[in-house]
């Protein structure tokens, strides 16, 4: 009987997941994160602000042709609105327009993405 054994999950079997912190005293422009893999699902939180945008691509929801996301802002307010995240032209990346992002100059920026 081996010590250790391996349980997988065939949920997570697979499955593709980066992530990032965007630190320090900088004038903010908008950004752009190379991740190697076609993303489902994108998160950007602005920690500083407490918003948090998802952004899922799905061709059969707005969000596909990249408009629409889900936003929640500090005050636990969720809409469902242009989030300024988007997928990458090249589909393997996700650009970020801080402006519709609602990020500004230090904010401490946490995101993610998997497939």
């Amino acid at each position: 009987m081996p010590l250790v054994s391996t349980n997988l999950s065939t949920h997570l079997e697979g499955k593709r997941h980066a992530c990032g912190t965007r630190t320090g005293t900088r004038t903010e422009v908008d950004f752009s994160i190379d991740l190697g893999f076609t993303p489902t699902v994108i998160k950007v939180f602005n920690l500083t602000d407490r918003i948090e945008n998802v952004q899922i691509v799905d061709a059969t929801l707005d969000g596909g042709n990249n408009a629409k996301g889900i936003r929640t802002i500090a005050t636990g307010v969720t809409t469902y609105v242009a989030t300024g995240v988007s997928l990458g032209s090249d589909l393997r990346s996700f650009d970020v327009d801080i402006s519709v992002a609602l990020i500004t100059d230090d904010d401490d920026v946490y995101w993610e993405a998997y497939s």
